[in-house]
Formats: C-alpha cells, structure tokens, sequence
C-alpha cells in the first residue's frame, strides 16, 4: 500500500498569538494502491468532512514517517 496525505489552500488558522494565517490546511492521510483507492479511504474515513465546503483537495504521495513538533 501508497501512503498519501491530503491538503488544501482553502481557509485560514491562527497562531499562537491569535492573528490569522493564509496556508495549507492538512485534511489527513490515507493508504491506497494509488491516490484515487486512498481517496476513496480518506473520505470513507474522515466522512465528517463533507460537511465542509473544501473544493480543492491536493493528494500527495509520502514515503517514511513524518517528522512531528518542529519549530519555525
């Protein structure tokens, strides 16, 4: 199985000081032999996303863990 993870350039977040930031959103991640069997899982998955109003879904595909708590 392919690992892939799904963002979008849609929406916006805060930082810890509460201003507002134009970026990419991650959705999460899937498995699948190739990106449309992991879409398929994701949003089986993560079904509760349907009831949002993301229009452009970008899938990449990654290899190895993700690296996690990194600082800017």
């Amino acid at each position: 199985m392919r690992n892939f993870i799904f963002l979008t350039m849609e929406g916006f977040t805060y930082d810890p000081n509460n201003k507002a930031i134009q970026n990419m959103q991650v959705l999460g991640s899937a498995t699948g032999g190739n990106i449309q069997e992991a879409l398929k899982t994701f949003k089986y998955h993560q079904s509760y996303l349907n009831q949002f109003a993301f229009k452009n879904v970008i899938g990449l595909e990654y290899i190895g863990d993700f690296i996690h708590h990194l600082e800017l």
